[in-house]
């Protein structure tokens, strides 16, 4: 299930490198996608490359579909060339660590590398070689950890093992992820790493249903807040990452009416987080002035919900378009070609293998209104 789910979130990224348009009026996943490319045009503003210490950037950015080509060649020449240093291990200035070997992954994935055959080098077990119980230098890194982990094969265990970490160092029932204290973002990162636990293992069903009630105590007027402790005035941020959250982990959707109900309330949240947007399409304000820290925030809760917002405006198409392309890079300014959804054969992301399992799959999911928009573990 995990290899099908690898499959799934690759179509995922294929979808977000174009779309046609089925009506002649701007829909949201059309508007959400233009956002994501502003949020990567600003973000990546006179930035010339991108090295192994900037992997945990550039993967947010690619991982976004947008258009990163123009970093591909430098970044890959830098992996290599850190590998040819280090004896087949990634070691960035910060050491060998998880975080960067997770970022690693996520990017060479989208720019549609083998992680187990990089000039020779095999990442994935590099990666899952190291200890997963060693904590990031931020608890938010372990979204990146997890994913990287999710993109390997024969990883169960390892991921299991990073999810546990996560859970026993930082989260409290009823309170949330503790990180320098309890609040909205913390909680909704946690969420966003831990579902990724919850492909392979029931158990964390539990602490993110908890998770999922923690976080929407943070609702105020508006948006989200960080913690009302200092304030229940809504901001980007917060309400960018319950946006994540509520993408990333969900349950119970069953039918497309259920689809209907969920995309709502996603729906409302990012209605919110519109409310601010700064000087540019996709830039994000903090405190009211365009900020980095924030686009970048607002870029990865973004590209989640673009894949909702398809997702609701074509469930009831019989014959979803589904982008034949035969890697799962990125965009470009051709049209993209289709091809009905009987036809597709995707890529694994983790192995890099053909997948024809996967037009059964999209079908599937397809006809409950859902492509891959929700994180879901087979039951």
């Amino acid at each position: 299930m995990k290899k099908l789910l690898s499959v799934i979130l690759a179509v995922s990224v294929i979808l977000m490198s174009g779309i046609t348009a089925f009506a002649a009026e701007k829909t949201t996943s059309e508007k959400v996608k233009e956002q994501i490319d502003g949020a990567v045009a600003y973000l990546t503003s006179g930035v010339t490359g991108y090295g192994v210490d900037e992997a945990i950037d550039l993967c947010i950015l690619a991982n976004s579909g947008a258009d990163v080509s123009a970093y591909k060649d430098g970044f890959l020449s830098a992996v290599k060339a850190n590998l040819d240093a280090n004896s087949g291990k990634i070691v960035s200035s910060y050491g060998e660590n998880l975080a960067t070997y997770g970022a690693v992954i996520i990017t060479l994935i989208s720019f549609d590398e083998d992680i187990t055959d990089f000039y020779g080098y095999n990442i994935e077990n590099a990666f899952l070689a190291m200890d997963p119980t060693v904590a990031p230098a931020s608890p938010n890194y372990y979204r990146i950890i997890a994913q990287g982990a999710f993109y390997c094969d024969n990883s169960d265990d390892f991921l299991v093992d990073v999810c546990d970490a996560y859970v026993s160092g930082y989260y409290t029932m009823g309170m949330g992820a503790d990180y320098y204290g309890y609040s909205c973002d913390n909680t909704a990162y946690f969420i966003d790493a831990i579902s990724y636990g919850y492909f392979v293992d029931d158990k964390y069903k539990t602490v993110l249903d908890d998770a999922m009630a923690v976080l929407d105590t943070y609702k105020v007027d508006g948006g989200y807040c960080y913690n009302p402790a200092y304030g229940t005035q809504p901001n980007a941020d917060s309400t960018a990452l319950a946006l994540l959250a509520h993408c990333a982990y969900t349950d119970d959707i069953e039918t497309k009416a259920d689809f209907d109900a969920y995309f709502t309330l996603l729906n409302g949240i990012y209605a919110d987080l519109c409310t601010f947007e700064g000087s540019a399409t996709g830039v994000f304000t903090y405190d009211g002035a365009d900020s980095a820290y924030t686009t970048k925030e607002a870029l990865m809760a973004l590209s989640e919900y673009y894949l909702v917002a398809y997702n609701q405006e074509n469930s009831d198409e019989e014959e979803t378009e589904i982008i034949s392309k035969p890697e799962i890079t990125v965009p470009t300014t051709k049209e993209p070609e289709t091809t009905t959804k009987t036809e597709v054969i995707k890529k694994s992301p983790a192995t890099g293998a053909g997948a024809s399992a996967v037009s059964s799959v999209i079908a599937l999911f397809a006809a409950a209104g859902v492509i891959t928009a929700v994180r879901k573990k087979e039951k």
